[in-house]
């Protein structure tokens, strides 16, 4: 029983292919669209795609979901498929198919939305340091709202870090 226990381990540590370079120039020269066009396409700019093509970059998570819902696959498929083999990238597409149409947009759009609030939280915090640099000799009152409002930024941090990876958890097991 402890052999198998230590082939087991053996076998779930071993290091997962990534293929995320090989398969974005190859998923675009499919599409005959240059690193330009795709970019523009996925709202990223030229440069990005080159350093993910030469992967001496990896994208945000949110990139890489924007290169996954334009290239029709998951982005498990998208990072650890060969899918040069066309037998590969069949699977990844039918996979990405089980999703209904409705359904894609609708994880697509609680993407969106969640990219804005973030966006939100960052500029609040933002004027809010700008607001209390410019403060001298606060009052105790001040202070401590000043303290409870940092508590409340990591806080919303958290909540956001924590619902981007359920996001990412619920889009991979229904394709």
């Amino acid at each position: 029983m402890e052999k198998q226990d230590t082939t087991i381990m053996e076998v779930s540590n071993q290091p997962t292919q990534i293929f995320l370079h090989t398969n974005i120039r190859c998923l675009r020269k499919q599409l005959n669209l240059s690193q330009e066009e795709l970019a523009g396409r996925v709202g990223l700019n030229r440069g990005n795609i080159a350093s993910y093509e030469k992967g001496s970059a990896e994208p945000k998570i949110c990139n890489l979901l924007r290169l996954a819902n334009f290239f029709k696959i998951s982005i498990i498929d998208l990072t650890q498929k060969d899918l040069s083999k066309p037998d590969e990238l069949d699977d990844a597409h039918s996979s990405y198919q089980k999703l209904s149409n409705s359904d894609q947009e609708l994880i697509l759009q609680f993407f969106t939305k969640a990219k804005e609030i973030q966006e939100v939280i960052q500029s609040i915090h933002c004027c809010h340091q700008f607001k209390t640099r410019s403060m001298n000799d606060l009052p105790k009152d001040m202070q401590i709202m000043m303290v409870n409002f940092e508590q409340l930024f990591d806080a919303s941090q958290m909540l956001m870090r924590n619902h981007q990876a359920l996001m990412d958890f619920i889009k991979c097991r229904l394709k």
